[in-house]
């Protein structure tokens, strides 16, 4: 069962960002309420890091509304032509 429940997690994550790097390239097309969730969701500084000429977001995904799970995530778009790179997932255990 947990091995069920950790799959289940995997693939609504990337299912997420899947999402998430999509939308961020057909923004025009969404309404504004996805428009102001990707603002929230938007990384424009870090302490200490130096002016970068690619986009990040961060927020949490809900995998379990019931059982109040989500998922931290962190995307950073590749400086050229992000829409035709490969996503790339990042899991760690704990």
């Amino acid at each position: 069962m947990v091995m069920a429940d950790q799959k289940q997690i995997f693939v609504s994550m990337v299912f997420v960002l899947l999402l998430l790097v999509f939308s961020s390239a057909s923004h025009h097309h969404a309404g504004n309420e996805a428009e102001e969730e990707e603002e929230a969701d938007r990384i424009s500084s870090l302490p200490g890091q130096p002016q970068v000429s690619f986009q990040q977001f961060s927020g949490y995904v809900t995998v379990n509304e019931a059982a109040g799970r989500a998922l931290f995530y962190w995307l950073t778009e590749a400086v050229q032509d992000p829409l035709s790179k490969p996503l790339v997932v990042w899991l760690n255990g704990g």
